[in-house]
């Protein structure tokens, strides 16, 4: 497998661990209590500054290539390029509720989470048509060469959390992360 998809792939693995989070923090919300808002505020930010600005663009690029070869499931990989912009529309819906908590407007508490549920969903269900359908078209289809090219075109930014991570900035997450890998390094 080359490079740039490993790397898509593992981005995947790693979104998914948020969403993960996104859930328990939404059922702790639910339940009444205050989550960290902190914490969701930065999982947005990541998401905002790295799946928007690095990941979606080159899966747009691996998309756009296979359909330049004229694959069978066009359909497939023309609704994950148009869908790109909507998860990030429907991130930043999220994330201007929770703002409006943090500067205590009045705000629905069902109408916030279900912000929060929707993004969730979203991506989730994106993720699983790429990663069940899409990923592997991308794999019989292109050629090394293929790889090559798109790897020069695609965008180069580190992740900033998984990465080389960000401490400063995603205080709250790099903190949560850092407890939640202790564990496995001592048992």
């Amino acid at each position: 497998m080359h490079a740039l998809m490993q790397r898509l792939t593992q981005d995947h693995a790693r979104q998914k661990k948020l969403l993960a989070l996104f859930d328990s923090l939404l059922d702790r919300f639910h339940e009444g209590a205050e989550p960290d808002y902190d914490l969701m505020n930065e999982m947005l930010e990541y998401l905002d500054s790295y799946a928007d600005i690095v990941h979606h663009p080159t899966e747009d690029l691996v998309f756009q290539r296979v359909l330049d070869k004229g694959v069978a499931q066009a359909d497939l990989f023309e609704l994950l390029m148009r869908q790109h912009p909507g998860l990030s529309q429907v991130g930043k819906r999220f994330r201007q509720s929770l703002n409006g908590i943090l500067n205590e407007e009045v705000l629905l508490r069902e109408d916030v989470e279900a912000d929060g549920r929707e993004l969730v969903a979203s991506m989730r269900t994106h993720m699983m048509m790429e990663d069940g359908d899409a990923y592997p078209l991308a794999l019989q289809t292109l050629d090394d060469g293929d790889w090559e090219s798109i790897a020069a075109q695609a965008p180069t930014v580190e992740d900033p959390l998984f990465g080389t991570p960000d401490p400063v900035r995603f205080r709250a997450l790099y903190r949560y992360l850092s407890e939640q890998a202790e564990p496995e390094t001592t048992g």
